[in-house]
């Protein structure tokens, strides 16, 4: 957390809202600089709600996108980049498997000094259920004072479904890469299964304070239209965008 504090430069006003940072936290020699413009599309997760079928149907629809003004981060699942953010406490996926560590601040400087940030005033679409994660101010505090540097307003996409379906798909997906029984060896605040992590009212408040946050329900978009994909070309404001794409991977085995 200390280390996440450092790129955080000053107080700053994010959409009528105000953040600053704990009193202990340092300050950053480095100044903010005013947002570039255009608009970040965050695609936050939450997990097993469609997330990799999202995300080949963004890169299947680059062309069109950037035709749009709206472009796509490098990374088809920025995990990287979500795990910059998350509390260096929390043992995620990346990090257990040693594919990521917990950030310093070269890194938040590479990463932040990368030539896909020259936006020219476009529109960014970044997806990670990694996103789902952050809970704490201090990660709020720490998005908006860096990724708030390259876009005049941050839209969150949050995806949800039913508690009992989400709870055994998240575990699902743990199982299956090996990471379910040690995950529930650790303590709740350590765990990416913790109670904390179910915690829907506080995944809705931590998001909201970000931007206007825009959420799906899983259940009736399925129920409604057979997939995610219509709903969330909705809320990027690109209705029709995955007409003709029918893409439904990773489904949870129930038999």
């Amino acid at each position: 957390i200390a280390i996440l504090s450092a790129v955080v430069s000053s107080e700053r006003t994010r959409q009528g809202r105000y953040y600053s940072a704990p009193a202990q936290a340092p300050s950053s020699r480095h100044s903010t600089p005013a947002p570039q413009g255009g608009t970040l599309w965050l695609h936050v997760g939450t997990h097993k709600t469609g997330t990799t079928s999202i995300q080949r149907a963004l890169r299947l629809r680059e062309a069109e996108l950037r035709g749009a003004g709206r472009l796509l981060h490098p990374q088809e699942n920025a995990w990287g980049l979500a795990n910059l953010f998350i509390r260096a406490g929390l043992r995620t996926t990346p990090r257990v498997k040693q594919t990521t560590e917990p950030p310093d601040l070269a890194e938040f400087h590479r990463e932040l000094d990368a030539g896909h940030w020259q936006l020219g005033g476009a529109d960014m679409i970044v997806s990670s259920e990694e996103f789902c994660l952050l809970r704490e101010t201090l990660e709020a505090h720490a998005l908006l004072s860096t990724l708030g540097q390259h876009f005049a307003r941050i839209v969150p996409i949050l995806v949800l479904r039913n508690d009992a379906d989400w709870r055994a798909s998240r575990r699902d997906q743990l199982n299956k890469s090996g990471m379910l029984e040690l995950q529930k060896s650790l303590p709740d605040a350590a765990s990416t299964d913790g109670e904390w992590y179910y915690d829907r009212a506080a995944l809705l408040s931590f998001w909201r304070a970000i931007g206007p946050l825009r959420v799906i329900d899983y259940d009736a978009a399925l129920a409604a239209q057979g997939s995610i994909l219509p709903q969330f070309a909705a809320a990027i404001e690109q209705p029709g965008l995955f007409n003709d794409l029918d893409l439904r991977l990773n489904i949870r085995s129930t038999g």
